[in-house]
């Protein structure tokens, strides 16, 4: 396992552009997507998926200054031994091997967390442009652990089996850290939380016609809390595929090992 803190490249980039000027794609590709390409190419693509186009003139628009809190975050702890002490978490509860390699980037509007292919190999992104400080780093390394985990032996294309691997995922971070709340294992605010458990009948009866739907659109609706206003709440499906898989282990005593179809299954069977 390796945790690579390309950020840093990145950093050295906005330094260059800040110091030189010039043309900020060349110092783009010289200082960060040179030294890193297999990964910070398999980033665009698995994230965006957009031309490339788009990602010059991102690169284009960048102001050095947007990055002083960057540099702030970074100094709060040693990432690399974050990553060891989280992984050393993490195969406590779930042995993998091979680790997955972590990756600390920055992006344009990335993930948090997110996992990814490179070279043929699942492994773990932190888009660090966004974050305001560390404290959750370590749920997120966790929870894209779980992804990693699940995702080698192919990845869910249906909404029922993308809700459930979000759940596993989920768990896997609250088992990692149980000492940590609820709410900052599902990424949400404590208020989302305890409004998720008084919309859950509901919830569920919303989400079980679309279950075998394969369609973008829904799955960014109830995954990534891009609701029509007022249907349901942001993140609902995480919270959904949490508890349902937290419903099944508690049944059947299966592991992390379980086909999410026989999660989507008993759901069906238990629909509220």
């Amino acid at each position: 396992m390796g945790a690579h803190l390309i950020y840093q490249d990145f950093l050295r980039f906005v330094d260059a552009l800040a110091e030189r000027g010039g043309d900020a794609w060349q110092l783009y590709e010289e200082y960060y997507l040179g030294p890193h390409r297999a990964v910070v190419t398999a980033w665009w693509d698995q994230c965006f998926g957009l031309p490339q186009e788009v990602w010059v003139d991102r690169v284009r628009r960048v102001r050095p200054e947007d990055y002083g809190l960057l540099r702030m975050v970074v100094e709060e702890d040693d990432l690399a031994e974050l990553a060891r002490e989280t992984l050393a978490q993490c195969e406590g509860v779930l042995p993998m091997q091979p680790e997955p390699e972590i990756y600390y980037m920055v992006g344009f509007f990335s993930p948090d967390g997110f996992a990814f292919e490179v070279e043929g190999r699942w492994a773990i992104g932190i888009g660090m442009e966004r974050l305001g400080s560390l404290r959750l780093v370590p749920i997120l390394l966790a929870h894209e652990y779980g992804h990693c985990y699940r995702r080698r032996r192919g990845s869910p294309k249906r909404l029922g089996e993308r809700l459930v691997e979000e759940g596993f995922a989920v768990e896997l971070a609250a088992r990692a850290f149980p000492e940590r709340s609820e709410h900052d294992h599902l990424l949400m605010r404590a208020g989302q939380v305890a409004a998720m458990r008084t919309y859950e009948a509901r919830l569920r009866q919303a989400i079980a016609p679309l279950l075998n739907s394969e369609e973008e659109g829904i799955a960014a609706r109830v995954l990534y809390g891009q609701a029509k206003r007022g249907e349901w709440p942001s993140r609902a499906g995480a919270y959904l595929g949490w508890r349902l898989v937290r419903e099944f282990l508690e049944a059947a005593g299966e592991g992390f090992d379980a086909p999410a179809q026989r999660v989507v299954h008993r759901f069906r069977d238990h629909v509220v």
